[in-house]
């Protein structure tokens, strides 16, 4: 049954009434007898001689017949007494109305040929999380001081495609954003990173406290620069061996990972520090690692690779001995990310166990890093934008599993990323929607993240 409105068309009434047309479409319709608005409409479309209950019809002139005994009416310059007054009335309420005309008329024009009121800009609030280049990617390393507070570091590219860190510590408990690029290019020295670029970093400390970070220029070359002895990273910047008299050439779309591996401080260590290497993918997609000796990949290739191939590297105390470090290599082989093995130099590779799937090569690199000294966790980003955890606890890999991202204040509501890293710390940094976000697990629940806030990523000169 039809609800009663303008769009339900006519309903009955009585039938000597005509039928409605709509000529043009542009008429309203005829309201329905049950509208509140028929009685209104009803009296006003009266046919001519239709009666109403007051003795009028429709031109409103008295059905009762005239008493011709009744002397002629007054007339007034020829009318009627009572037509002369509704002239006059009529004719005066025109000749306001012009006269209100006028005036207006005379104010607008006069309004519309000053200049308008200046309008105040609008109120600039700047997002200080809002500079990334459109599909950055991340790469973050921490360092623990002699007085116990933890430095973190996160690096990426900027909107206008520089190189720039966040780091943040405990002791402060503040970000801060710098641009290396700027740094280095007050010095001569123009980083040029491809749109996009992979970018890897690390820090460690022994003998002396240094980050380095890798990521791609002109020509896909790898480019390497050095902050030394200056964990604020606002000084001490320079060129590494490697994009200067050192060139390696990575294929299109490789990926990139760094490690140096953690030996504590002993005098054996010192002596035989693990070399700081890369991986990455080189000419016919072969994965490639690279000693910071001599920077010449190694004999041992692995692969070839998909283009784009995860890669990732990562290491853990073995035997309980904090010196004896092993190293691992993940890479794409045909679908499954799989493990290999070497000693602390990098020696001899053998094949470790399969970690699982492998994540698509066309999305973010995995994040592959140790906690604990003998845990280890591998992070990517599957089609959806979804994060997955794989981990090691000493004895195999866990299966694919998601993490459970607690509630906090500011937290994105069921995030997709585009991109993650993350830390010996414990701390993940993932872009989801173009910001930083920060979450922290602990080693006996390495499942549960607790939120952390936004990393900043403006910076400001």
């Amino acid at each position: 049954m039809q609800q009663p409105g303008w769009a339900n068309g006519p309903g009955p009434g009585p039938s000597d009434l005509p039928e409605a047309v709509d000529r043009d479409d542009m008429l309203p319709e005829v309201v329905p007898p049950d509208h509140p608005q028929f009685a209104y409409e009803h009296d006003k479309h009266l046919t001519p001689g239709y009666s109403t209950t007051t003795g009028y019809d429709y031109y409103g002139s008295p059905t009762t017949a005239v008493n011709n005994e009744e002397p002629p009416p007054r007339l007034i310059l020829g009318l009627r007494r009572r037509t002369f007054i509704i002239l006059a009335v009529i004719i005066g309420l025109l000749i306001v109305g012009i006269g209100v005309g006028v005036g207006l008329g005379v104010g607008l024009n006069a309004s519309s040929n000053d200049d308008p009121a200046p309008v105040a800009p609008p109120t600039e609030n700047p997002d200080p999380n809002g500079n990334l280049f459109e599909g950055s990617s991340l790469a973050a390393s921490n360092y623990t001081d002699t007085d116990g507070f933890i430095h973190l570091y996160v690096f990426f590219q900027a909107a206008n495609e520089e190189l720039l860190t966040s780091k943040w510590d405990s002791q402060n408990k503040t970000w801060e954003t710098m641009s290396i690029s700027k740094i280095l290019s007050d010095t001569g020295l123009n980083l040029s990173l491809i749109p996009a670029s992979p970018i890897a970093a690390y820090t460690y400390t022994n003998p002396t406290f240094q980050t380095r970070v890798y990521f791609l220029t002109t020509n896909n070359s790898i480019r390497e620069i050095i902050s030394s002895e200056d964990p604020t990273l606002k000084t001490n910047w320079r060129q590494g061996q490697l994009g200067s008299n050192r060139l390696l050439t990575a294929a299109r779309g490789s990926k990139l990972a760094a490690l140096r591996p953690h030996c504590g401080t002993s005098t054996n260590c010192q002596v035989n520090y693990p070399w700081l290497a890369i991986a990455y993918q080189g000419e016919g997609g072969v994965i490639a690692v690279s000693r910071a000796d001599e920077w010449e990949p190694m004999d041992i290739e692995f692969g070839p690779a998909e283009p784009g191939a995860a890669i990732g590297l990562s290491s853990v105390m073995r035997r309980g001995n904090i010196t004896d470090v092993g190293w691992s290599l993940f890479y794409d082989e045909d679908g499954t990310l799989q493990e290999f093995n070497s000693e602390k130099l990098l020696g001899d590779w053998t094949r470790g166990p399969s970690t699982g799937f492998a994540p698509d090569a066309s999305g973010p690199n995995i994040a592959s890093f140790s906690y604990e000294l003998v845990n280890m966790m591998i992070l990517n980003v599957d089609p959806d934008g979804d994060l997955e955890m794989r981990r090691w606890e000493g004895q195999d890999w866990s299966g694919l599993e998601p993490p459970n991202l607690l509630a906090g204040d500011g937290a994105p509501d069921e995030p997709k990323f585009s991109a993650v890293a993350g830390t010996s710390q414990r701390r993940v940094f993932g872009v989801v929607n173009g910001t930083i976000h920060q979450w922290e697990f602990f080693t006996l629940s390495p499942l549960q993240w607790a939120y952390r806030g936004t990393v900043p990523t403006t910076f400001e000169p």
